[in-house]
Protein backbone atom coordinates (compact mmCIF):
# COMPACT_ATOMS: atom_id res chain seq x y z
CA UNK A 1 0.00 0.00 0.00
CA UNK A 2 0.91 3.51 -1.16
CA UNK A 3 2.45 5.85 2.04
CA UNK A 4 1.66 9.52 0.21
CA UNK A 5 -1.97 10.89 -0.69
CA UNK A 6 -3.24 9.88 -4.08
CA UNK A 7 -4.18 12.33 -6.45
CA UNK A 8 -8.12 13.04 -6.19
CA UNK A 9 -8.38 11.91 -10.15
CA UNK A 10 -7.33 8.13 -8.49
CA UNK A 11 -10.31 7.26 -6.12
CA UNK A 12 -9.12 3.71 -5.82
CA UNK A 13 -5.59 4.68 -4.46
CA UNK A 14 -5.83 4.10 -0.48
CA UNK A 15 -5.66 7.94 1.68
CA UNK A 16 -3.16 6.33 4.46
CA UNK A 17 -1.41 3.18 5.24
CA UNK A 18 -0.67 2.23 8.63
CA UNK A 19 3.46 2.33 9.19
CA UNK A 20 4.75 3.92 11.62
CA UNK A 21 6.15 7.65 11.87
CA UNK A 22 8.89 8.68 14.44
CA UNK A 23 7.79 11.37 16.80
CA UNK A 24 9.90 14.14 18.00
CA UNK A 25 9.58 16.49 21.22
CA UNK A 26 8.05 20.07 20.57
CA UNK A 27 10.70 22.52 19.73
CA UNK A 28 10.74 25.14 22.34
CA UNK A 29 9.02 28.54 21.39
CA UNK A 30 10.09 32.07 20.59
CA UNK A 31 9.25 34.34 24.60
CA UNK A 32 6.99 36.86 22.30
CA UNK A 33 4.02 34.76 21.87
CA UNK A 34 3.95 34.56 25.74
CA UNK A 35 3.63 38.49 26.17
CA UNK A 36 -0.24 38.62 26.64
CA UNK A 37 0.08 35.86 29.68
CA UNK A 38 2.91 37.80 31.15
CA UNK A 39 1.16 41.21 30.80
CA UNK A 40 -1.46 39.58 32.28
CA UNK A 41 0.32 38.26 35.61
CA UNK A 42 2.60 41.65 35.60
CA UNK A 43 -1.10 43.85 35.95
CA UNK A 44 -2.58 41.24 38.78
CA UNK A 45 1.30 41.99 40.30
CA UNK A 46 0.54 45.24 40.38
CA UNK A 47 -2.89 45.60 41.81
CA UNK A 48 -1.82 42.65 44.76
CA UNK A 49 1.41 45.45 45.54
CA UNK A 50 -1.45 48.49 45.96
CA UNK A 51 -3.72 46.45 47.40
CA UNK A 52 -0.53 45.78 50.21
CA UNK A 53 0.65 49.47 50.31
CA UNK A 54 -3.35 50.01 51.30
CA UNK A 55 -3.11 47.71 54.39
CA UNK A 56 -4.60 44.74 53.08
CA UNK A 57 -1.35 42.80 54.73
CA UNK A 58 -1.74 44.43 58.21
CA UNK A 59 -5.68 43.98 57.59
CA UNK A 60 -5.21 40.10 57.70
CA UNK A 61 -3.80 40.30 61.26
CA UNK A 62 -7.09 41.61 62.51
CA UNK A 63 -10.59 40.38 63.52
CA UNK A 64 -12.10 37.59 61.65
CA UNK A 65 -14.30 40.44 60.45
CA UNK A 66 -11.14 42.44 58.87
CA UNK A 67 -9.65 39.04 57.22
CA UNK A 68 -12.53 38.28 54.86
CA UNK A 69 -13.38 41.85 54.45
CA UNK A 70 -9.55 42.47 53.06
CA UNK A 71 -9.33 38.92 51.13
CA UNK A 72 -12.29 40.24 49.71
CA UNK A 73 -11.14 43.40 48.31
CA UNK A 74 -8.06 41.32 46.95
CA UNK A 75 -10.20 39.10 45.30
CA UNK A 76 -12.19 41.88 43.94
CA UNK A 77 -9.72 44.31 42.72
CA UNK A 78 -7.59 41.02 40.90
CA UNK A 79 -11.48 40.41 39.50
CA UNK A 80 -12.26 43.77 38.27
CA UNK A 81 -8.44 43.77 36.63
CA UNK A 82 -9.43 40.72 34.97
CA UNK A 83 -12.14 41.82 33.55
CA UNK A 84 -10.80 45.33 32.41
CA UNK A 85 -8.04 43.22 30.50
CA UNK A 86 -10.80 40.96 28.81
CA UNK A 87 -12.94 44.23 27.45
CA UNK A 88 -9.43 45.33 25.98
CA UNK A 89 -8.67 41.49 24.25
CA UNK A 90 -12.57 42.19 23.06
CA UNK A 91 -11.60 45.19 21.61
CA UNK A 92 -9.99 43.72 18.87
CA UNK A 93 -7.18 45.49 18.70
CA UNK A 94 -5.35 45.24 15.18
CA UNK A 95 -1.50 45.01 16.37
CA UNK A 96 -2.60 42.40 19.25
CA UNK A 97 -4.47 40.11 16.13
CA UNK A 98 -1.60 40.95 13.92
CA UNK A 99 0.76 39.58 16.88
CA UNK A 100 -0.51 36.91 18.66
CA UNK A 101 -3.04 35.13 16.27
CA UNK A 102 -7.08 34.68 17.59
CA UNK A 103 -6.46 31.29 18.39
CA UNK A 104 -4.07 32.24 20.78
CA UNK A 105 -5.81 35.52 22.20
CA UNK A 106 -9.51 32.92 22.25
CA UNK A 107 -7.58 30.84 24.55
CA UNK A 108 -6.17 33.54 26.58
CA UNK A 109 -9.69 35.31 26.93
CA UNK A 110 -11.63 32.37 27.65
CA UNK A 111 -9.17 31.50 30.90
CA UNK A 112 -9.09 35.18 32.05
CA UNK A 113 -13.08 35.73 31.65
CA UNK A 114 -13.83 32.48 33.62
CA UNK A 115 -11.14 33.59 36.11
CA UNK A 116 -12.28 36.93 36.41
CA UNK A 117 -16.18 35.49 36.99
CA UNK A 118 -15.06 32.77 39.80
CA UNK A 119 -13.05 35.72 41.77
CA UNK A 120 -15.68 38.42 41.60
CA UNK A 121 -18.30 35.71 42.84
CA UNK A 122 -15.93 34.83 45.49
CA UNK A 123 -15.12 39.02 46.29
CA UNK A 124 -18.98 38.88 46.73
CA UNK A 125 -19.43 36.04 49.48
CA UNK A 126 -16.09 37.10 51.32
CA UNK A 127 -17.42 40.99 51.77
CA UNK A 128 -20.38 39.89 52.66
CA UNK A 129 -19.35 37.41 55.48
CA UNK A 130 -16.51 40.13 56.22
CA UNK A 131 -19.69 42.74 57.12
CA UNK A 132 -21.83 40.40 58.29
CA UNK A 133 -19.44 39.42 61.19
CA UNK A 134 -18.47 42.94 61.85
CA UNK A 135 -22.61 44.68 62.25
CA UNK A 136 -23.42 40.82 64.23
CA UNK A 137 -26.41 40.81 61.23
CA UNK A 138 -27.11 37.75 58.92
CA UNK A 139 -25.89 36.73 55.74
CA UNK A 140 -28.52 37.61 53.94
CA UNK A 141 -29.44 40.78 55.70
CA UNK A 142 -26.13 42.31 55.24
CA UNK A 143 -26.35 41.39 51.38
CA UNK A 144 -30.14 43.18 50.70
CA UNK A 145 -28.43 46.08 53.29
CA UNK A 146 -25.37 46.47 51.07
CA UNK A 147 -26.87 46.17 47.72
CA UNK A 148 -30.14 48.74 48.86
CA UNK A 149 -28.05 51.38 50.77
CA UNK A 150 -24.31 51.27 49.47
CA UNK A 151 -23.38 53.66 46.70
CA UNK A 152 -23.72 51.77 42.94
CA UNK A 153 -24.20 48.45 44.55
CA UNK A 154 -28.24 48.45 42.23
CA UNK A 155 -25.85 48.79 39.51
CA UNK A 156 -23.30 45.67 40.74
CA UNK A 157 -25.88 43.50 41.27
CA UNK A 158 -27.71 44.28 37.28
CA UNK A 159 -24.29 44.11 36.14
CA UNK A 160 -23.11 40.42 37.64
CA UNK A 161 -26.57 39.23 36.23
CA UNK A 162 -25.87 40.10 33.51
CA UNK A 163 -22.04 38.67 33.79
CA UNK A 164 -23.32 35.10 35.36
CA UNK A 165 -25.69 34.95 31.93
CA UNK A 166 -22.73 35.47 29.22
CA UNK A 167 -20.45 32.77 31.38
CA UNK A 168 -23.27 30.60 31.47
CA UNK A 169 -24.37 30.28 28.03
CA UNK A 170 -20.32 30.36 27.37
CA UNK A 171 -19.72 26.59 29.05
CA UNK A 172 -19.24 24.50 26.48
CA UNK A 173 -22.43 21.92 27.04
CA UNK A 174 -24.82 25.20 26.59
CA UNK A 175 -22.52 26.40 23.51
CA UNK A 176 -23.35 23.35 21.72
CA UNK A 177 -26.67 23.87 22.21
CA UNK A 178 -26.81 27.71 20.63
CA UNK A 179 -26.54 28.98 17.20
CA UNK A 180 -23.28 31.23 16.88
CA UNK A 181 -25.24 34.21 15.46
CA UNK A 182 -27.23 33.59 19.24
CA UNK A 183 -24.57 33.01 21.21
CA UNK A 184 -22.85 36.02 20.12
CA UNK A 185 -25.33 38.69 20.13
CA UNK A 186 -26.04 36.95 24.24
CA UNK A 187 -21.97 37.38 24.33
CA UNK A 188 -22.32 41.17 23.86
CA UNK A 189 -23.63 41.62 27.19
CA UNK A 190 -20.54 41.00 28.82
CA UNK A 191 -19.73 45.11 28.00
CA UNK A 192 -22.84 46.08 29.81
CA UNK A 193 -22.12 43.89 32.86
CA UNK A 194 -18.90 44.97 32.47
CA UNK A 195 -20.27 48.51 32.82
CA UNK A 196 -22.75 48.12 35.29
CA UNK A 197 -20.77 46.16 37.75
CA UNK A 198 -17.04 47.94 37.85
CA UNK A 199 -18.50 51.22 38.84
CA UNK A 200 -19.41 50.55 42.69
CA UNK A 201 -15.88 50.25 43.21
CA UNK A 202 -14.78 54.22 42.19
CA UNK A 203 -17.65 54.84 45.04
CA UNK A 204 -17.06 52.13 47.82
CA UNK A 205 -14.03 50.80 46.85
CA UNK A 206 -11.25 51.61 49.70
CA UNK A 207 -8.22 50.23 47.68
CA UNK A 208 -9.31 52.27 44.95
CA UNK A 209 -9.72 56.03 46.60
CA UNK A 210 -6.53 54.87 48.63
CA UNK A 211 -3.54 56.97 47.11
CA UNK A 212 -2.80 58.74 44.21
CA UNK A 213 -0.93 55.48 42.35
CA UNK A 214 -3.89 53.31 43.12
CA UNK A 215 -6.28 55.86 40.99
CA UNK A 216 -3.87 56.15 38.66
CA UNK A 217 -3.59 52.65 37.92
CA UNK A 218 -7.56 52.15 37.66
CA UNK A 219 -8.08 55.57 35.79
CA UNK A 220 -5.30 54.75 33.34
CA UNK A 221 -6.94 51.05 32.89
CA UNK A 222 -10.75 52.09 32.99
CA UNK A 223 -9.86 54.86 29.98
CA UNK A 224 -7.86 52.35 28.06
CA UNK A 225 -10.45 50.13 28.07
CA UNK A 226 -13.36 51.81 27.67
CA UNK A 227 -10.96 54.02 24.94
CA UNK A 228 -10.21 50.83 23.10
CA UNK A 229 -13.86 49.64 22.74
CA UNK A 230 -15.21 53.12 21.46
CA UNK A 231 -12.18 53.34 18.89
CA UNK A 232 -11.88 49.64 17.67
CA UNK A 233 -15.50 48.36 18.04
CA UNK A 234 -16.92 51.97 16.85
CA UNK A 235 -15.33 54.92 15.57
CA UNK A 236 -12.80 53.04 12.96
CA UNK A 237 -15.27 50.26 11.69
CA UNK A 238 -18.23 52.66 10.94
CA UNK A 239 -15.39 55.11 9.14
CA UNK A 240 -14.32 51.93 6.92
CA UNK A 241 -17.88 50.90 6.46
CA UNK A 242 -18.86 54.64 5.11
CA UNK A 243 -15.27 54.78 3.18
CA UNK A 244 -15.69 51.93 1.83
CA UNK A 245 -19.66 51.38 1.06
CA UNK A 246 -19.82 47.50 0.84
CA UNK A 247 -22.58 46.03 -0.97
CA UNK A 248 -23.87 42.59 -2.19
CA UNK A 249 -23.20 41.97 -5.78
CA UNK A 250 -24.51 38.38 -6.11
CA UNK A 251 -25.44 35.38 -3.55
CA UNK A 252 -24.39 31.81 -5.23
CA UNK A 253 -25.93 28.74 -3.52
CA UNK A 254 -23.34 26.05 -3.61
CA UNK A 255 -23.52 22.26 -2.05
CA UNK A 256 -23.51 21.45 1.61
CA UNK A 257 -25.69 24.27 2.50
CA UNK A 258 -23.60 26.74 1.67
CA UNK A 259 -23.24 29.90 -0.22
CA UNK A 260 -20.94 32.61 -1.58
CA UNK A 261 -21.55 36.26 -1.45
CA UNK A 262 -19.73 38.80 -3.73
CA UNK A 263 -19.06 42.17 -2.27
CA UNK A 264 -18.24 44.92 -3.95
CA UNK A 265 -17.10 48.69 -3.06
CA UNK A 266 -15.38 51.85 -3.17
CA UNK A 267 -11.66 51.39 -3.13
CA UNK A 268 -11.19 48.43 -1.75
CA UNK A 269 -7.51 48.23 -2.74
CA UNK A 270 -7.00 50.92 0.28
CA UNK A 271 -8.79 48.25 2.43
CA UNK A 272 -5.39 45.90 2.51
CA UNK A 273 -7.03 42.98 3.27
CA UNK A 274 -4.64 39.66 2.45
CA UNK A 275 -5.79 35.91 1.50
CA UNK A 276 -6.36 33.97 4.88
CA UNK A 277 -7.80 37.39 6.19
CA UNK A 278 -11.83 37.86 7.73
CA UNK A 279 -14.25 40.75 8.00
CA UNK A 280 -16.95 40.66 10.57
CA UNK A 281 -19.88 41.65 8.61
CA UNK A 282 -23.62 43.22 9.37
CA UNK A 283 -25.60 42.42 6.36
CA UNK A 284 -28.59 45.44 6.67
CA UNK A 285 -31.29 43.26 5.23
CA UNK A 286 -34.18 44.30 7.93
CA UNK A 287 -34.44 42.70 11.12
CA UNK A 288 -31.65 40.97 12.09
CA UNK A 289 -29.22 43.23 10.90
CA UNK A 290 -27.14 43.92 13.98
CA UNK A 291 -25.79 40.08 14.26
CA UNK A 292 -22.10 40.11 13.36
CA UNK A 293 -20.82 37.38 10.93
CA UNK A 294 -16.99 36.93 11.24
CA UNK A 295 -16.75 35.15 7.62
CA UNK A 296 -13.11 34.84 6.05
CA UNK A 297 -12.58 35.42 2.06
CA UNK A 298 -12.87 32.13 0.39
CA UNK A 299 -11.36 34.14 -2.83
CA UNK A 300 -8.26 36.01 -3.22
CA UNK A 301 -9.07 40.01 -2.81
CA UNK A 302 -8.60 42.56 -5.54
CA UNK A 303 -9.43 46.10 -6.26
CA UNK A 304 -13.16 45.23 -7.22
CA UNK A 305 -14.63 42.51 -5.87
CA UNK A 306 -14.58 40.08 -1.85
CA UNK A 307 -15.95 36.92 -1.88
CA UNK A 308 -17.09 35.09 1.44
CA UNK A 309 -18.62 31.55 2.15
CA UNK A 310 -21.28 31.39 4.45
CA UNK A 311 -23.18 28.11 5.66
CA UNK A 312 -26.60 28.68 6.58
CA UNK A 313 -27.71 26.21 8.80
CA UNK A 314 -27.77 28.79 11.35
CA UNK A 315 -29.86 31.13 12.81
CA UNK A 316 -29.77 33.91 9.75
CA UNK A 317 -29.75 31.29 7.11
CA UNK A 318 -32.49 31.98 5.33
CA UNK A 319 -32.27 35.50 5.27
CA UNK A 320 -28.63 35.48 3.95
CA UNK A 321 -29.35 33.10 1.07
CA UNK A 322 -32.34 35.52 0.63
CA UNK A 323 -30.36 38.80 0.36
CA UNK A 324 -30.59 40.81 -3.28
CA UNK A 325 -27.86 42.68 -5.19
CA UNK A 326 -27.21 45.91 -3.61
CA UNK A 327 -27.29 45.29 0.19
CA UNK A 328 -25.36 47.62 2.16
CA UNK A 329 -23.12 45.99 4.28
CA UNK A 330 -21.19 47.27 7.87
CA UNK A 331 -18.22 45.63 8.07
CA UNK A 332 -15.09 45.39 10.95
CA UNK A 333 -11.54 44.50 10.10
CA UNK A 334 -9.63 43.23 8.37
CA UNK A 335 -8.71 40.63 11.28
CA UNK A 336 -6.24 37.82 11.54
CA UNK A 337 -2.70 36.91 10.64
CA UNK A 338 -2.93 34.03 8.63
CA UNK A 339 -1.64 35.83 5.27
CA UNK A 340 0.50 34.88 2.46
CA UNK A 341 3.36 37.17 4.14
CA UNK A 342 3.33 34.78 7.41
CA UNK A 343 4.08 31.75 5.27
CA UNK A 344 7.60 31.26 5.64
CA UNK A 345 8.56 27.80 4.54
CA UNK A 346 8.66 26.60 0.95
CA UNK A 347 5.67 24.45 1.12
CA UNK A 348 2.31 24.69 2.67
CA UNK A 349 -0.14 21.93 4.25
CA UNK A 350 -3.80 23.24 5.00
CA UNK A 351 -5.55 20.45 7.14
CA UNK A 352 -9.37 21.50 6.79
CA UNK A 353 -12.47 20.68 8.01
CA UNK A 354 -16.15 21.96 6.65
CA UNK A 355 -16.25 25.35 5.48
CA UNK A 356 -12.81 25.72 6.64
CA UNK A 357 -11.25 24.90 3.22
CA UNK A 358 -12.88 28.21 2.35
CA UNK A 359 -10.24 30.37 4.00
CA UNK A 360 -7.29 27.95 3.41
CA UNK A 361 -7.76 27.53 -0.69
CA UNK A 362 -8.23 31.73 -0.67
CA UNK A 363 -4.55 31.57 1.12
CA UNK A 364 -2.94 29.11 -1.37
CA UNK A 365 -4.75 31.03 -4.24
CA UNK A 366 -2.63 34.21 -3.12
CA UNK A 367 0.37 31.51 -3.10
CA UNK A 368 -0.17 29.42 -6.84
CA UNK A 369 2.92 27.18 -5.91
CA UNK A 370 2.73 23.67 -7.05
CA UNK A 371 3.38 20.84 -4.15
CA UNK A 372 1.02 22.70 -2.08
CA UNK A 373 -1.02 20.06 0.20
CA UNK A 374 -4.94 20.48 1.05
CA UNK A 375 -6.24 17.87 2.88
CA UNK A 376 -10.66 18.47 3.31
CA UNK A 377 -12.24 16.66 6.12
CA UNK A 378 -16.02 16.55 5.36
CA UNK A 379 -18.61 14.17 6.49
CA UNK A 380 -20.50 13.40 2.81
CA UNK A 381 -18.62 10.97 0.38
CA UNK A 382 -19.35 13.71 -2.26
CA UNK A 383 -17.52 16.55 -2.86
CA UNK A 384 -17.95 19.29 -0.70
CA UNK A 385 -18.24 23.42 -1.30
CA UNK A 386 -15.76 24.88 -3.64
CA UNK A 387 -15.30 21.23 -6.09
CA UNK A 388 -14.84 22.85 -9.15
CA UNK A 389 -12.28 25.71 -7.54
CA UNK A 390 -10.53 22.65 -6.02
CA UNK A 391 -10.37 21.03 -9.49
CA UNK A 392 -9.01 23.65 -11.22
CA UNK A 393 -6.33 24.57 -8.34
CA UNK A 394 -5.72 20.28 -8.94
CA UNK A 395 -4.59 21.53 -12.42
CA UNK A 396 -2.28 24.15 -11.51
CA UNK A 397 -0.30 21.45 -9.33
CA UNK A 398 -1.97 21.16 -6.03
CA UNK A 399 -2.26 18.05 -3.78
CA UNK A 400 -5.63 17.75 -3.21
CA UNK A 401 -6.24 14.90 -0.28
CA UNK A 402 -9.99 13.92 0.14
CA UNK A 403 -10.89 12.65 3.24
CA UNK A 404 -14.63 11.93 3.08
CA UNK A 405 -16.57 9.96 6.07
CA UNK A 406 -18.20 10.30 8.99
CA UNK A 407 -16.11 10.28 12.57
CA UNK A 408 -15.22 6.64 14.29
CA UNK A 409 -16.49 6.01 18.24
CA UNK A 410 -12.78 5.73 18.67
CA UNK A 411 -9.49 6.35 17.41
CA UNK A 412 -7.97 9.37 16.05
CA UNK A 413 -10.54 11.67 16.42
CA UNK A 414 -9.97 14.18 13.23
CA UNK A 415 -10.03 11.30 10.61
CA UNK A 416 -12.84 9.44 9.52
CA UNK A 417 -13.98 5.98 10.57
CA UNK A 418 -12.31 4.13 7.88
CA UNK A 419 -8.97 5.44 9.12
CA UNK A 420 -9.55 6.34 12.47
CA UNK A 421 -7.00 3.47 13.95
CA UNK A 422 -3.97 4.87 12.11
CA UNK A 423 -2.16 6.95 14.57
CA UNK A 424 -2.56 10.82 14.25
CA UNK A 425 1.36 11.77 13.42
CA UNK A 426 1.44 8.84 10.99
CA UNK A 427 -1.44 10.02 9.46
CA UNK A 428 -0.03 13.30 8.37
CA UNK A 429 2.93 12.72 7.64
CA UNK A 430 1.19 10.04 5.20
CA UNK A 431 -1.10 12.97 3.85
CA UNK A 432 1.78 14.93 3.47
CA UNK A 433 5.19 13.34 2.97
CA UNK A 434 6.85 16.63 2.86
CA UNK A 435 4.86 18.20 6.09
CA UNK A 436 7.73 18.59 8.44
CA UNK A 437 8.99 21.08 6.22
CA UNK A 438 5.86 22.93 5.49
CA UNK A 439 4.20 25.99 6.92
CA UNK A 440 0.85 24.17 8.01
CA UNK A 441 -2.17 26.02 8.17
CA UNK A 442 -5.45 24.39 10.17
CA UNK A 443 -8.46 25.41 9.52
CA UNK A 444 -11.98 23.88 11.22
CA UNK A 445 -14.20 23.58 14.22
CA UNK A 446 -12.99 24.14 17.45
CA UNK A 447 -12.56 20.29 18.88
CA UNK A 448 -11.83 18.92 15.71
CA UNK A 449 -8.78 21.40 15.43
CA UNK A 450 -7.20 20.58 18.71
CA UNK A 451 -6.87 16.71 18.16
CA UNK A 452 -4.84 17.90 14.87
CA UNK A 453 -3.08 20.16 16.98
CA UNK A 454 -2.10 17.60 19.10
CA UNK A 455 -0.53 15.12 16.76
CA UNK A 456 1.03 17.95 15.03
CA UNK A 457 2.69 18.65 18.54
CA UNK A 458 3.32 14.97 18.51
CA UNK A 459 5.03 14.90 15.13
CA UNK A 460 7.63 17.62 16.46
CA UNK A 461 6.66 20.71 14.49
CA UNK A 462 7.99 24.16 15.87
CA UNK A 463 5.27 26.24 17.00
CA UNK A 464 6.26 28.84 14.69
CA UNK A 465 5.43 26.58 11.56
CA UNK A 466 1.53 25.99 12.39
CA UNK A 467 -0.91 28.61 12.03
CA UNK A 468 -4.86 28.15 13.08
CA UNK A 469 -8.40 29.65 12.78
CA UNK A 470 -10.98 27.96 14.00
CA UNK A 471 -14.28 28.17 12.32
CA UNK A 472 -16.33 27.72 14.92
CA UNK A 473 -16.74 29.31 18.44
CA UNK A 474 -15.66 26.26 20.79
Amino acid sequence: MTTTAPHPTDPGAPLLSPHAVPTRPPVRRRWWPDAVGSFTWVTCLVVVALWVSGGGVQALGGSAADVWSAVGRLMGLVASNLLLLQVLGMARIPWAERAFGQDRLARWHRWVGFSSFHLMLAHVVAITVGYALGSGTGLVAQFVDMVLTYPGMLLALAGTVLLVMVVATSLRAARRRLRYESWHLLHLYAYLGAGLALPHQLWTGTDFVSSPWARAYWWTLYGAALGAVVLFRLVLPWRASVRHALRVVAVVPDVDDTIHVWLTGRRLGALRIAPGQFLVLRFLTGPGWTRAHPLSLSAAPNDQFLRVTVGVRGDDGARLAAMRPGTRVLFEGPYGRLTPQALTRPGVTALTAGTGVAPALSLLDGRRRPGDVLVHRTHAAQPGPLGDELTDRVRHGLVYVPLPGARGAAGTAWLPAAHAGIPGPTALAMLSPAIREHDVVVCGPGPWTDAVLADLRALGLPPDAIHVERYDWE
